[in-house]
C-alpha cells in the first residue's frame, strides 16, 4: 500500500502537486477539501481520480501525510478546524507561502510533526524545484516520507526555514518571471511577422536550451550570455540597451519585492494568533 495523503485546499499549488505526484503510484488515497469552490474539487476529481470531501476528518483519517495547501489568510482557521481529528504519527507539511515553522508548531498540538515546503508549478510537469525545511519534532523517517514526495515532481534541497523567503522569492514565483520574458518575447516575434505558433515554439525551446546549458556548464551565467555577444552584433546590441535602461536593477528590485512580501506575511502571523 502506498503512501496515503490528505489535501486541505485545491488551488493551483495542491493541483500542481496532485498532477505531479499522481503518476508515480506512490501515494495512494489522495483526498481532498476545499470549502471555497466545489468546481475546483470536481474538476480535481475528474481530472486526477481523487477521492474530494467537504468534511476536515474524513480529509485527514488515517493520512500518512497532511497538506496544507491554502492562502496563508486561511491557515490557521484550516488549522483550527484539522486539530481535533489529528493523530502524533501523521506528518504535517505546508506548503502556505511566508508563513513560518515556529507559526504552524505554534497552532498545531504540541509536538506535531511539521515540515515547511516550497514547491513550484512546474510540479505539473515533474520539474519543481522544491525547498524543505525542518520543524522542531520531524525526525529522519519523516524528512524522507516529504522527499519522497517532492523528489517525485523534481529536485529537492533542504534548506534553513529563515532561507525560505528567498527560495519563495526565487523558486516558488521564479517561474512566473519566465513566463513573463516569454510573453515579451512572444508578443514582439509577432510583431515582427511570426505566427504565434512559430513565436511560442521558438520561445520555449530557446529557454529550454538555455535552462539545460545552465545546468550542466560550470561557467557562470554572467560568462554564458557573453559568449553570444560578438562584437557589434545583435546581442550586444539588446544587453547593452538592457543594461543602459537599468533593466537589470529593476528586475533584481522585483525580486526584493517578492522576498519582502513573504517575510512580511510571516511576520504578521508570527504573534498574531495563539
Amino acid at each position: 500500500m502506498g503512501t496515503t495523503i490528505g489535501f486541505i485546499g485545491a488551488g493551483e499549488m495542491a493541483e500542481a502537486i496532485i498532477s505531479g505526484i499522481q503518476p508515480s503510484g506512490q501515494f495512494t488515497a489522495l483526498t481532498v477539501i476545499n470549502y471555497s469552490d466545489k468546481v475546483k474539487l470536481n474538476r480535481l476529481q475528474h481530472l486526477y481520480n481523487v477521492n474530494v470531501t467537504n468534511d476536515y476528518e474524513n480529509a485527514i483519517r488515517d493520512k500518512d501525510i497532511i497538506v496544507l495547501a491554502v492562502k496563508p489568510k486561511n491557515l490557521h482557521e484550516a488549522i483550527l478546524s484539522i486539530r481535533p481529528f489529528l493523530r502524533k504519527n501523521q506528518l504535517i507539511i505546508s506548503v502556505v507561502a511566508g508563513i513560518r515553522l515556529a507559526t504552524i508548531e505554534q497552532w498545531l498540538p504540541k509536538e506535531t510533526v511539521v515540515i515547511r515546503a516550497m514547491p513550484n508549478t512546474s510540479a505539473k510537469v515533474h520539474a519543481s524545484a522544491t525547498a524543505i525545511s525542518i520543524g522542531t519534532f520531524a525526525k529522519e523517517k519523516e524528512i524522507k516520507l516529504a522527499k519522497n514526495v517532492f523528489t517525485s515532481i523534481g529536485s529537492v534541497s533542504i534548506v534553513n526555514d529563515d532561507q525560505m523567503d528567498t527560495v519563495t522569492a526565487i523558486a516558488g514565483s521564479g517561474p512566473a518571471y519566465f513566463y513573463y520574458l516569454a510573453e515579451i518575447m512572444i508578443n514582439t516575434a509577432i510583431e515582427k511577422g511570426l505566427s504565434a505558433e512559430e513565436a511560442r515554439a521558438f520561445v520555449a525551446q530557446t529557454m529550454l536550451g538555455s535552462a539545460t546549458r545552465l545546468s550542466v556548464s560550470e561557467k557562470p551565467a554572467s560568462e554564458l550570455y557573453q559568449e553570444i555577444m560578438s562584437p557589434g552584433g545583435t546581442t550586444e546590441a539588446a544587453i547593452s540597451y538592457l543594461n543602459e535602461s537599468n533593466s537589470n536593477l529593476h528586475f533584481k528590485e522585483a525580486i526584493h519585492h517578492a522576498y519582502n512580501r513573504s517575510a512580511t506575511i510571516g511576520q504578521t502571523f508570527l504573534t498574531s494568533k495563539k
